[in-house]
């Protein structure tokens, strides 16, 4: 019994011990730790809060059970903190500690027990002004943060906040009391904004997109290619492009903008490569069957050519009336492309970009802007602008960590103009309000030029309150006539992804903060020549800028800068076709084009690296293609030369569509010299070549023969020729002469004794007795002219008549 008794002893202590970990509740009630509730909001009213608006602030939304057991005592409030007053404090008081949050007014029940999968939905109206117990209590205008929290009690736990979504309120001024006694007593107590300083706004409308064009294709290339056919529905009405398209072509017009105050504030910034993209569908398109393939690959049609007429006609329009800048080609990141170190190459993603708007817009684009994009304006990046002239850099300011300064005021970004270099002057915009602004739509992101720190985790907060985040941070400024300087630049993220009604709030703010005094119109000329006089000198940026995982690795940058300089040194060697009039520049530019959408910002962060080797490698094959498109045609057998001087058979081949410079190097053995033929213009298709030669030998040897460019780069593959060579050299040319000479001699002898009736002596030394050949051939030459046989003279009876064999009659 001592057995059983201690294994019964043993099982009750284990499941003493188990037993307070199953029964404890507070693991299970600690808010954040298990997800249980989720609260969205649905609807604000007001969204943005006027003089003349609603005096009561509605909040409605749904509360959903997203846990794994029932919740019971589901209670919901509002709370509200004080305006904000620094730029970080637009990220930090929408994520992390609620300290600075107060109640509004109690908890209300929204339900009182909340299945799994079950939803509720709630609805909180408060007053906005302060006077009675429950209200927001906001008497001046200000941009606020409001929490809706939402407490519970999950099974096996206790009461704690299981969830909460914040969202920030502008009050562009604040509605007359509700309980004033008459009209002018209410119109009295409203509180209108301070428009004693207002705002010189510049708002930027990006029409971008990521790169489409299928990799490795260069130029000539019919149908073009594109990786997929998301542009096609992103062109098309209700898509992305469309959308903002159609947004801001409604919101300058005439009838919705009659002073041009919208038009004069916005200025379109259109990425080059999406409009030769755009442009390349309209004369139809074909698509890769498989994204990451290279140009050999199986297509179909592509289904957006009218989309993208239709698109293009409405861009063009609305070009003609406003504001047109381009970004830097394909987005690409200027810090990496500072390290590719190519002259080329960055300018055509800097100074070249606007010559691409002028010429499919039909526009003259405004100069001296540099729209750096989603990356931050490194040193790299300053260092790369100033080798191509003078320029604004509009990009992300340097918003650090969140803290205090001496003040004890919370941190805000510095968006005074800067003179980096003679050449570059920066004209900083708040990346807080970017990256509200990019937190829009059904995709938000973080800007890679965001510090980490100020990250917010906002993809589970509600389309509703992401939009509220980016219209409070785009009129905060405005609203805090003691934040300086007093001008703001509004660059949202290049690939914004909007829904219509997150379109139509934006632009609406900026018309309402315009019509209200607190902005006035800044045209991008304007800010050029601003920035420029009242630039401070400033050393160039420092430290860790932006976020790390959106650095490309060096391999990448290594790759792309040897896969740069063999490209730019075959394009050299090409020249013009005279029958299509296709240049080399242009047949090898879609390729450093290429290599320009790998350097891509509008790629995310972890993908970058993959995308850009994906399409390095792709490019790098068709560059090795196009060297081995040149070559010399083996013969595939041996040459024989007649002559020490017979000239080389060669035929060289261009599979080009361009014609190319090449010269030809002949490694010839010892005893042959080669003639240089000097530089040769191979046009496309076959050129037959006689390479002019001299050998000094008798023997079968073989001749290297390779192709290279005019400077030097190889083409093709060397071909080695088998040659035999009759040639003796000059020892048989003196033995030929000698011969002739003698020759001549002899023949001269003998025609000298015939002439004068004499037998040459050596014909007589040689055979006395032998007749001489002359008189033979006389002789018979008579007998066959004596016409009666009767009349013939008798022959000689001590000779024979040639041909009649000896003891023989004649017949």
């Amino acid at each position: 019994m001592r057995g059983p008794a201690r294994l019964l002893v043993a099982v009750l202590a284990l499941l003493l011990a188990v037993a307070p970990v199953a029964a404890s509740p507070v693991a299970a009630a600690q808010p954040g730790t298990v997800p249980f509730l989720r609260v969205q909001i649905d609807n604000i009213t007001p969204d943005v809060v006027t003089t003349t608006s609603n005096p009561l602030v509605t909040v409605t939304g749904t509360i959903s059970n997203i846990g794994d057991r029932p919740v019971r005592d589901v209670v919901v409030r509002l709370e509200r903190a004080k305006a904000v007053a620094s730029s970080t404090a637009l990220r930090t008081d929408l994520a992390g500690n609620v300290d600075q949050y107060q109640p509004v007014a109690d908890f209300v029940t929204a339900a009182p027990e909340l299945a799994r999968g079950q939803r509720v939905p709630f609805r909180l109206a408060y007053p906005l002004r302060s006077g009675v117990p429950s209200s927001m209590r906001i008497d001046n205008p200000g941009v606020y943060p409001v929490m809706v929290n939402v407490n519970g009690t999950p099974d096996y736990g206790a009461p704690a906040r299981l969830d909460d979504s914040r969202f920030l309120l502008p009050v562009l001024g604040v509605p007359p009391e509700g309980d004033s006694d008459s009209a002018s007593e209410a119109l009295d107590s409203a509180v209108p904004p301070d428009t004693t300083r207002p705002v010189g706004l510049t708002v930027f409308w990006p029409l971008a997109d990521r790169p489409r064009l299928a990799a490795g294709a260069p130029g000539g290339t019919t149908p073009v290619r594109l990786i997929d056919d998301e542009l096609a529905g992103s062109l098309a009405p209700g898509g992305r492009l469309d959308t903002l398209l159609t947004a801001v072509d409604f919101a300058t017009g005439p009838e919705v903008d009659p002073g041009g105050n919208v038009t004069r504030t916005v200025c379109l910034a259109i990425d080059p490569d999406l409009l030769i993209t755009v442009n390349a569908m309209t004369a139809g398109y074909v698509v890769n069957d498989a994204a990451d393939a290279g140009p050999r690959t199986p297509t179909h049609p592509g289904t957006g050519q009218q989309a993208a007429v239709d698109w293009l006609n409405r861009l063009k329009a609305l070009a003609r009336r406003m504001c047109v800048a381009p970004t830097t080609y394909a987005q690409a990141d200027l810090d990496a492309l500072h390290r590719v170190a190519d002259p080329g190459l960055s300018a055509i993603a800097t100074t070249g970009a606007a010559g691409i708007l002028d010429q499919l817009l039909g526009v003259t684009s405004t100069r001296g802007a540099s729209l750096v994009g989603d990356g931050p304006l490194t040193a790299p990046a300053v260092q790369l602008l100033s080798g191509h002239g003078p320029t604004v850099a509009i990009g992300a300011a340097n918003l650090g960590e969140p803290g205090e300064t001496a003040d004890g005021t919370a941190e805000t970004a510095d968006t005074v103009p800067m003179r980096y270099t003679p050449t570059v002057v920066a004209a900083p915009f708040d990346p807080a309000v970017g990256a509200a602004l990019a937190g829009m739509g059904p995709t938000p992101e973080s800007p890679s030029y965001l510090n980490p720190a100020l990250d917010v985790a906002v993809k589970q907060d509600s389309d509703v309150a992401r939009r509220q985040d980016a219209i409070g941070a785009l009129l905060w400024r405005s609203l805090n006539p003691d934040i300086g300087p007093r001008t703001q630049i509004v660059m949202p993220p290049l690939m914004w992804n909007l829904a219509p009604a997150d379109a139509q709030a934006v632009l609406t703010a900026v018309a309402s903060s315009i019509r209200a005094g607190l902005a006035v119109p800044r045209p991008l000329t304007a800010l050029i020549d601003e920035a420029t006089s009242a630039a401070r000198d400033a050393p160039l940026p420092s430290g860790s800028l932006g976020n790390p995982r959106g650095r490309f690795d060096n391999g990448v940058v290594s790759g792309i800068s040897a896969a740069t300089g063999r490209l730019w040194g075959f394009t050299a060697a090409l020249t013009t076709d005279e029958r299509t009039g296709l240049t080399g520049n242009q047949y090898t530019a879609p390729l450093r084009e290429d290599l320009l959408r790998a350097l891509s910002l509008s790629v995310p962060p972890d993908a970058r690296n993959g995308l850009a080797q994906q399409r390095l490698t792709t490019v790098g094959r068709t560059v090795e293609d196009l060297f081995n498109a040149v070559t010399i045609v083996n013969p595939g057998g041996s040459y024989t030369l007649a002559t020490e001087r017979s000239p080389l058979p060669l035929a060289l081949r261009n599979d080009l569509p361009v014609p190319i410079r090449v010269r030809l190097d002949i490694d010839a053995p010892p005893g042959m010299s080669v003639t240089d033929m000097g530089e040769i213009v191979l046009p496309p298709g076959f050129l037959p070549l006689k390479v002019p030669i001299e050998v000094h030998f008798t023997q079968r040897v073989a001749v290297d023969v390779a192709l290279r460019t005019a400077d030097g780069l190889p083409l093709g593959e060397p071909v080695r020729l088998s040659v035999h060579s009759n040639a003796y050299g000059k020892v048989l040319f003196f033995i030929t002469l000698t011969g002739g000479a003698v020759l001549v001699l002899l023949v001269g002898r003998r025609l000298w004794h015939r002439f004068r009736g004499q037998p040459d002596p050596a014909d007589l030394e040689a055979d006395p007795t032998r007749p001489d050949p002359i008189e033979v051939a006389l002789a018979y030459d008579d007998e066959r002219t004596t016409a009666d046989p009767d009349e013939r003279p008798a022959a000689d009876p001590g000779k024979r008549r040639a041909g009649t064999p000896a003891g023989g009659d004649d017949a």
